[in-house]
C-alpha cells in the first residue's frame, strides 16, 4: 500500500464522519479549491483506489476496535437475559411487578417485557397484562449468535448462562431504589 496524503487521509475521514452519504462533500473539505464537478468526478476516483479502500476499512476497524467489544458484550447479555429470566421474579401471581420499573431499568431486566397492555374489564377495574420475551427464541438466537462470533473470540472458560441470569435476577430483587 502506498502513503496516502494527507488530503487523502482528511477525505477519508470527512467521508467516515458523513456516514458515508456525500463523498463531494468530503472531497471538498479535503480539497477546499476544488470546484464542484471535479469533486464529484474525483471522490468517485477516489473511492475506487485500493489505498484508499483499505485505508477507510482500516479507520473503521480502528474507530470500531474498543466499541465492538462493548457491543459484542452487550448483544450476548441482551440475549442471555431474555433466554434464562425467571417471570416469577419479575411478577407475582396477580401480574404485579416484584420489582420497581426502575430496577427493572438498571439491572436490564425490562428487556425480558415485550409489550405492557393495560385493560379496562366489565366492573370498570383496570388490569395490566405483560407479555415476556419467548425464551425459546431468545435462546435460539443467542446460540446462533454466539456459533457466528466463535470463531473470532478466543474461549479459555465456560460461562455459567443461566448463574449470570439468575444473578442479576438476585441483585434486582435484593436491591434498594
Amino acid at each position: 500500500m502506498s502513503e496516502l496524503t494527507k488530503a487523502q487521509l482528511n477525505f477519508i475521514d470527512n467521508f467516515i464522519a458523513n456516514d458515508f452519504q456525500n463523498a463531494s462533500a468530503a472531497y471538498r473539505k479535503a480539497y477546499p479549491k476544488s470546484k464542484a464537478e471535479s469533486a464529484r468526478r474525483e471522490a468517485s476516483r477516489l473511492l475506487t483506489n485500493v489505498d484508499i479502500k483499505t485505508a477507510i476499512g482500516n479507520r473503521l476497524d480502528e474507530i470500531m476496535g474498543e466499541k465492538k467489544i462493548g457491543l459484542e458484550k452487550r448483544i450476548v447479555e441482551y440475549w442471555m437475559i431474555r433466554a434464562f429470566y425467571d417471570p416469577t421474579e419479575i411478577v407475582d401471581i396477580n401480574g404485579k411487578l416484584k420489582i420497581s420499573q426502575k430496577k427493572l431499568k438498571k439491572t436490564g431486566l425490562y428487556v425480558c417485557i415485550d409489550s405492557i397492555n393495560k385493560k379496562v374489564n366489565s366492573q370498570g377495574y383496570e388490569t395490566i397484562e405483560y407479555k415476556f420475551a419467548d425464551k425459546d427464541k431468545a435462546a435460539d438466537m443467542l446460540s446462533k449468535y454466539l456459533a457466528m462470533i466463535h470463531e473470532k473470540v478466543d474461549v479459555t472458560g465456560t460461562v455459567d448462562l443461566q448463574g449470570r441470569a439468575a444473578e442479576i435476577l438476585e441483585a434486582a430483587k435484593n436491591e434498594t431504589d
